[in-house]
């Protein structure tokens, strides 16, 4: 969902009743806070979360399914002082950390332990920036945990910062300041993004004051990116400024396709116990977070993992923890088969093309007719040259309706048809997959 860094200051003690006195600082992870808001203020949007992920997870993977998965990128500075206004070069870096760290191209993949090598997984998940959207604004963007706020006026031009572009075709960033965060008045730390996971629904639940479609995406602290980013973000524990590797967008977008931190929900203000899922069977338990460092020796679930069938330590690499950036440096297979899972389901938007790739790079145009339809549609394509394809209809919850197998198509103009007529109406996605890449569209079932 999202990243927040907080800190509990020994300020607190006497000034609220959410924290005893004389707590030590510590660092805790925003997610908690976050799932937490979402809990207790949306109930019907977390359960549409819940049932999203459940369905990506039991969807099982097709075999040799490892076609890339292309995902266009938009993203927008909104920036009151001049260095939030971030310079082209630190932004392209950003995409290009992206690309490594999803495509296992990442050079510190070597500081992986042997332990977990064989776990470790390549997505991929190939990201294409389109556009830099810059909006100069007067507004400051600070999140209320016990409000109703999610920094919704960062999305929109008319609150004063940048709408969206479709949300369900393109990933949205947001790079802006993030105000410290407050509670009852008092600074309680400092946000570094936040990003929400994936929802089965064509639109947010109605009525629940949660946030609306177009508000979709992942939003980043200007300081968290790019590896060459001069502008620093005191540690707020202390000891200098937080070392920023461009991996807490690579955290966030985790969280746009699905995946839990490591240590699965835990609670807001509690201890986190080892019966904690992030619902991934090759990410060992732990019941706390790292503190931003890279202690290899933790093992705070002392028991024996039923996929290792072994007493193993918290993955500490794992870009979905909170160690230190330089330790981070790995996704685990079962992470990568989930988050294309959501990808070939509730975000198989984002995969959507009108041309289909071919062979020498070349593209062919094809149809879905008729779309709507009550029972049987067909893809209409002309092939110029021989080409290997193969179809698949998915559901909405990403579940696979029907296939075509792979077969080779001789230059001509050809159908291939699917009855959903025993299908309950709904949404769809018609998928060609080719040795050069996939193309998706919608298809209504009436």
């Amino acid at each position: 969902m999202k990243q927040i860094l907080i800190v509990i200051l020994l300020a607190l003690s006497g000034a609220a009743s959410l924290f005893a006195q004389n707590t030590p600082p510590r660092i805790l992870c925003g997610n908690t806070v976050f799932s937490h808001v979402i809990r207790e203020k949306y109930p019907e949007l977390q359960a549409a979360f819940d049932q999203t992920f459940e369905e990506a997870r039991r969807r099982p993977a097709v075999a040799g399914e490892r076609s890339p998965l292309n995902i266009k990128v938009v993203v927008h500075v909104v920036w009151n002082a001049a260095a939030e206004n971030l310079a082209d070069s630190i932004i392209e870096n950003q995409i290009d950390i992206l690309n490594q760290d999803f495509n296992r191209q990442n050079a510190d993949t070597a500081n992986l332990r042997p332990l977990f090598q064989p776990v470790a997984g390549n997505a991929d998940i190939h990201f294409e920036l389109q556009q830099i959207v810059r909006v100069q604004t007067s507004q400051l963007f600070s999140l209320d945990i016990l409000g109703n706020s999610l920094l919704s006026e960062l999305k929109h031009d008319n609150e004063g910062g940048s709408d969206a572009w479709d949300t369900e075709k393109y990933l949205n960033i947001w790079v802006c300041k993030i105000q410290p965060t407050t509670i009852f008045g008092i600074p309680i730390g400092q946000i570094l993004g936040f990003a929400f996971p994936p929802n089965n629904l064509a639109n947010w639940p109605p009525d629940s004051g949660a946030p609306s479609a177009d508000e979709d995406g992942v939003v980043i602290d200007y300081r968290m990116m790019g590896r060459n980013n001069p502008n620093p973000l005191p540690n707020p524990a202390g000891g200098g400024n937080l070392l920023v590797r461009g991996r807490t967008p690579v955290h966030e977008v985790g969280h746009f396709l699905g995946l839990r931190h490591i240590l699965g929900y835990g609670v807001l203000f509690g201890p986190i116990n080892c019966a904690e899922s992030d619902g991934v069977d090759d990410t060992p338990y732990a019941n706390s977070q790292s503190e931003f460092n890279c202690d290899k020796t933790r093992n705070t679930c002392e028991q024996v993992e039923v996929f290792y069938n072994d007493d193993v330590p918290d993955l500490v690499e794992n870009f979905m923890d909170y160690s230190s950036e330089d330790c981070m440096n790995m996704f685990t297979k079962g992470q990568v088969e989930l988050m294309r899972n959501v990808l070939a389901g509730p975000r198989s938007g984002l995969l959507e093309s009108s041309g289909l790739p071919g062979v020498n790079g070349e593209e062919t145009a094809w149809r879905l007719l008729p779309n709507p339809t009550n029972s049987v549609c067909w893809v209409e394509f002309q092939s110029e040259k021989a080409q290997e394809m193969a179809f698949r209809v998915i559901g909405a919850d990403g579940r696979m309706i029907l296939q075509r197998a792979a077969q080779t198509w001789l230059p001509g103009t050809h159908r291939v048809s699917f009855d959903l007529s025993q299908q309950p109406a709904g949404l769809y996605f018609v998928e060609i997959t080719t040795p050069q890449g996939r193309a998706a569209k919608k298809l209504i079932r009436e």
